[in-house]
């Protein structure tokens, strides 16, 4: 599984320019399901191919254009580890792909931008969390959804240079030794346990930092699992808001994945909710005051001028404009759409430091498919 922050989608929203295809689709994790999650990418391609011959664009500039995401069908690894989604894009600086724990619809964009907005959820306030796994002999981060965990792959990113926990010294235990002619004897006094303690906590100072890096301002909540003492360590070196005060005690290695998703949801369920029920509220508190709107191409004028504090978009809205129905492609166009128009209303939230929440139609806070709150 891959981290998607906000910095991270806003990049992909922001590049403009030549011909990119936004690919996303639903992945099912291991068994016979596998070859199916490859033939579904390999099937939105072929769309992708379609659309642009048909829009007149050359062969071979379409076959440069899609052979990266062509190469991704042998990409062993990335078909014996899938995750709930894959989102795949491709453009004149070549190819991302993300690995994502939310179930995307079946999609090809096509334009000049990149399609964004099946990737919100991910960033909901009310959405997702970490677990920072501490174990004697290593350090594993999670992230995780309702649904499951999946372990981020850190590889490259700084974080993955502290991964290692700091090796105890050995231990010496005291006894006493006959010095012969002498008479006297040697004592030899056993390591000491207190002198781990410094070197943990400068370990994890470290771990922070680089982990504050990586979130890069996510406000997710970020449990702890591990023994007692080596959560009381760390809790010394966090600078990072929106830790728990309560963690999941004993070994990690010791618990599975079902496990530790069950704990650790039990206790950041109570807190991802409070912020999505609270900024609900705040939006019923002030609608008629003129600090609300739920009209789509007011928000985004007021989204570009840094103007909403809150955006709420409805995932239940069947607002994906296809061809046909057989062939779930979108061509995105010069002037956006309503639909195009939610996708970049809350990039545009995002890039001025508001808050996205993309939820079901129960969870609106009111019956339209946008809602925000403004700040002037």
């Amino acid at each position: 599984m891959d981290i998607l922050n906000a910095h991270d989608l806003l990049r992909l929203a922001d590049q403009r320019g030549g011909i990119r295809v936004s690919i996303f689709l639903p992945t099912r994790r291991g068994g016979p399901q596998t070859e199916r999650n490859r033939i579904r990418l390999k099937n939105q391609l072929q769309h992708a191919h379609h659309a642009l011959r048909t829009d007149g664009m050359p062969t071979a500039r379409i076959d440069a254009l899609l052979e990266p995401g062509h190469r991704l069908l042998d990409l062993v690894g990335l078909w014996d580890q899938p995750s709930d989604g894959l989102a795949v894009f491709l453009g004149p600086d070549g190819l991302e792909h993300l690995r994502v724990a939310v179930r995307l619809p079946e999609l090809v964009t096509v334009g000049d931008r990149f399609m964004v907005r099946p990737l919100l959820p991910l960033l909901n306030a009310g959405g997702h969390f970490y677990i920072l796994a501490l174990s004697q002999d290593e350090i594993r981060l999670f992230h995780g959804t309702r649904f499951g965990l999946d372990q981020v792959n850190l590889d490259g990113l700084p974080l993955a240079v502290w991964l290692s926990m700091p090796r105890r010294r050995p231990q010496v235990h005291a006894f006493l030794a006959d010095r012969g002619d002498a008479g006297g004897r040697a004592v030899f006094h056993g390591g000491d346990d207190h002198d781990v303690k410094p070197l943990m906590l400068q370990h994890f100072r470290r771990v922070d930092q680089a982990l504050r890096e990586l979130l890069a301002g996510d406000q997710a909540p970020v449990v702890l699992a591990g023994a007692r003492y080596l959560q009381a360590i760390y809790h010394q070196a966090n600078t990072h808001s929106e830790l728990l005060s309560d963690g999941i005690d004993g070994s990690p290695r010791d618990t599975n994945p079902d496990q530790l998703h069950r704990r650790a949801w039990a206790l950041v369920e109570p807190v991802l909710r409070g912020q999505e029920t609270a900024a609900a509220a705040g939006y019923r508190a002030l609608h008629g005051t003129g600090r609300t709107s739920n009209t789509p191409d007011e928000i985004f004028a007021a989204a570009r001028r840094g103007q909403v504090e809150t955006v709420f978009l409805c995932t239940d809205t069947p607002a994906w404009r296809t061809r046909t129905d057989r062939e779930p492609l979108i061509l995105l166009t010069d002037t956006p759409t309503t639909s195009d128009q939610l996708d970049l209303a809350a990039a545009a939230t995002l890039r001025h430091a508001g808050t996205v929440y993309a939820v079901p139609a129960p969870r609106m806070p009111d019956a339209n498919p946008i809602a925000a709150i403004l700040r002037y």
